[in-house]
């Protein structure tokens, strides 16, 4: 198995800016890969994705996976069609071999199976685009969407072809969700494409934090800026049972990616980012590709 982060302690709310630094700092700490928001990565490289090819080999990165979200509106099909193509092109000549797709607006009054119909019918095309250009495509499970409960997600998971739509559990978001998660690794161990590893805790006051040894002040005041019920934290100081969620990936026969998609932090990156890699590979035990070179070994 390989290990990657996200840019996000980095960037953000748009500071893309510290683009270099998050790459400095996530090759020195020892990750294998980094993964990138789709649509950035066209914006910022779509003209010269040599480019970032060349600054992720210096830093002896790879590209783990470019994530971004089709409208999945019919009517504007060919948009979508066009960005999957660009984001698809911009990951295949850095070397990616992993697109995330998410998405689906929440509908108010609520949604039909037309509108789950509707998503896994971009799904399956953008599964498409990926496979013909040598990449995988996987569904990365999301709260605050049209999918982020069990019944709907099964429903999408029926409605796509699982050769060209896999899945990206976030243990994380289907926590937020009304996902058993250890029963969705299992129900859907087969089809398990790429892994979103992170932790998440019921959220309360940093003074609980502070005696459990957490610094006195933190970044965010539950997921997602809101005032909400969990809140993200360091891999093993929450309530996922990863040990468990590995024993089944490995039982499926998986062998890729496991990326830590972290969003908030009371820790400056450098911490975190050490924490992070530390738990995965020495409580985890999953080495990855550069073993323990870095700040976490």
């Amino acid at each position: 198995m390989k290990l990657g982060y996200h840019l996000a302690p980095w960037v953000r709310d748009g500071h893309y800016e510290n683009f270099p630094r998050a790459l400095d700092e996530i090759s020195l700490t020892g990750w294998d890969g980094v993964e990138f928001s789709g649509q950035w990565t066209v914006d910022t490289f779509g003209r010269r994705p040599g480019d970032l090819r060349d600054l992720l080999a210096m830093h002896d990165l790879e590209m783990a996976s470019s994530y971004f979200r089709p409208t999945y509106r019919r009517e504007r099909r060919d948009g979508d069609v066009e960005l999957s193509q660009r984001v698809i092109a911009v990951a295949a000549e850095a070397g990616c071999k992993n697109v995330l797709i998410d998405g689906g607006s929440p509908i108010p009054e609520g949604a039909t199976d037309d509108d789950y119909q509707r998503v896994a019918e971009m799904a399956n095309i953008v599964g498409s685009l990926a496979k013909a250009a040598g990449l995988q495509c996987s569904w990365h499970q999301h709260w605050g969407t049209l999918f982020e409960w069990a019944a709907p997600f099964d429903r999408l998971m029926d409605l796509t072809d699982p050769e060209l739509v896999k899945f990206c559990p976030d243990t994380a978001q289907l926590t937020m969700g009304d996902f058993d998660v250890l029963a969705t690794f299992k129900k859907y161990a087969r089809r398990i494409g790429f892994i979103h590893f992170k932790d998440i805790d019921v959220n309360h006051h940093w003074q609980v934090t502070e005696s459990h040894g957490g610094p006195a002040t933190w970044a965010d005041t539950g997921g997602y800026h809101v005032d909400s019920k969990w809140r993200m934290v360091e891999l093993g100081r929450g309530i996922i049972d990863f040990p468990a969620m590995l024993s089944v990936a490995r039982e499926a026969g998986y062998d890729g990616w496991i990326l830590d998609d972290f969003d908030y932090s009371a820790y400056g990156t450098r911490e975190a980012s050490t924490s992070l890699l530390r738990y995965l590979r020495h409580s985890l035990g999953i080495t990855g590709r550069r073993g323990n070179q870095g700040w976490a070994g």
